[in-house]
């Protein structure tokens, strides 16, 4: 049983800042966006709970309310959720039909009487992308209300439009923060041109908002310059020169990784940017200089296991630490070596087996001085129905031990005929079929998908500690 408390460490004066987020199966945690990306993070859709974490795939999960002021708790929310057969949440529905009337009176004037029951609808491409997300709200008395979100990508894996949808009436219209990319390319694929449109609320629709233009030298990416579009007129922000790269790909500006690069900014003036990154594309160090060698800012990044470190010029400092099962559990950040935290969000979290038993939610009360209950989630698991149809318990390979220090076994493996892992950026990686099996992965949870000889298929979420 693994209890994930958060407290403050002894070594700090002030009570930490703490703030949790959720992930439905991919845990993602953004270390390094690079310098020309658009930084698309194609995990939690915008609609999409944030603050409900489904490690372990639940099948039901109870969702409780706390009174502010008495900290009556009450059963508001019924939560039931499918997976597809890579554990991908497939469906979630989230409902209190039938459980308004059991509410405490305490509730009566701050509670909404109508029952509401709000349905999410995933889909993927064949690269584990998340392409599309609806959430349905239907609520007595108020009807149907719909919110659509899509990612559409081009040949190169380059993502082309991230949209956002009211749908109702049969009437579809796009909203904010949609965001497109117009690519003009070269025969080769290399981009030449990037048109980027977001959305405007004066137009109610997109609008050209900037302009990306690469120049080439012997067919090598030489020199990338940003405009900025506003009421139609084009001013150059910035322009990159000399470019020198960590990470180079002309065809997906995303995955691109500046090594280091001059940028003249508006006024003419100029600075000298480098990056030093580790073998995982993270950032340890970035500097810019002026151009008489003067260093105008200097920042540091430290990776330590479930801890990233972050100094900037020596005054400032920012700590990020995160649990076990990938949420963030505070920060705290200093200036001139003194704290600047202050209390946030609480949480408390119970694993067992990589499963989420219970995560409560606290939040402070700046007039007691005390955390507050706010929400807390009990968590339900059903085997045989979260197994695919095609294996029954009996049939199912043993995994063991876990979670597990770095080797785990397999009681049958005369019975697998393949076996992936996918890893928390959604990424397979093909094992070897044998009884002891070590991944040499960092320690995390993964989801260990067995094809047996039979072809059927067996999902696992493993934990390498």
């Amino acid at each position: 049983m693994i209890y994930i408390t958060l407290f403050c460490p002894d070594k700090m004066k002030k009570p930490v800042l703490l703030t949790g987020y959720a992930v439905f199966f991919f845990v993602v945690v953004l270390l390094c966006i690079p310098e020309i990306s658009r930084g698309q993070i194609n995990g939690l859709p915008f609609y999409y709970e944030k603050n409900l974490p489904l490690n372990g795939q639940p099948s039901r999960v109870e969702e409780y309310y706390y009174e502010y002021h008495t900290q009556v708790k009450a059963h508001y929310y019924n939560h039931f959720i499918e997976y597809d057969s890579l554990g991908r949440v497939k469906k979630h529905v989230k409902t209190n039909v039938g459980l308004l009337d059991d509410i405490p009176l305490t509730f009566i004037n701050i509670i909404d009487p109508r029952p509401v029951t709000i349905t999410c609808s995933f889909e993927y491409d064949s690269h584990n992308r998340l392409t599309y997300f609806i959430r349905n709200q239907y609520q007595e008395e108020v009807g149907e209300w719909r919110q659509d979100e899509e990612w559409l990508y081009d040949r190169y894996h380059t993502l082309v439009e991230h949209n956002f949808r009211d749908v109702s009436e049969g009437q579809t219209v796009i909203k904010n923060p949609s965001v497109r990319w117009k690519y003009d390319r070269k025969e080769t694929g290399q981009v030449k041109r990037i048109e980027k449109l977001t959305y405007s609320f004066a137009d109610r629709g997109l609008v050209l908002s900037e302009i990306t233009e690469f120049g080439y030298r012997q067919n090598v990416l030489d020199t990338i310059s940003i405009y900025q579009v506003l009421n139609e007129r084009t001013t150059l922000r910035e322009k990159r020169v000399d470019l020198r790269f960590h990470q180079y790909n002309d065809t997906n500006p995303d995955s691109m990784l500046l090594g280091s690069y001059y940028r003249v900014g508006v006024s003419g003036d100029t600075t000298f940017q480098s990056v030093i990154y580790d073998d995982h594309n993270r950032r340890l160090a970035a500097l810019t200089t002026g151009v008489a060698g003067d260093t105008i800012a200097y920042t540091e990044w430290q990776y330590e296991e479930l801890v990233v470190i972050e100094k900037v010029n020596d005054l400032y400092t920012r700590e990020i630490y995160y649990d076990e099962t990938g949420y963030e559990r505070y920060r705290e950040e200093f200036q001139n070596g003194y704290s600047l935290a202050v209390p946030a969000d609480f949480h408390t979290r119970v694993l067992e087996n990589g499963r989420m038993q219970t995560a409560l939610y606290e939040i402070w009360d700046p007039v007691t001085y005390f955390y507050r209950k706010d929400t807390e989630y009990l968590y339900f698991y059903d085997l045989i129905t979260s197994l695919p149809q095609s294996i029954s318990l009996s049939d199912a390979i043993m995994v063991f031990p876990n979670p597990s220090s770095g080797t785990f076994y397999l009681d049958r493996p005369d019975d697998v005929a393949e076996i992936s892992l996918y890893s928390t950026d959604g990424k397979p990686r093909e094992l070897p079929v044998s009884f002891a099996i070590t991944p040499e992965c960092p320690k995390g949870i993964y989801l260990l998908v067995i094809k047996k000889r039979d072809n059927s298929v067996q999902r696992t979420r493993i934990v390498l500690e």
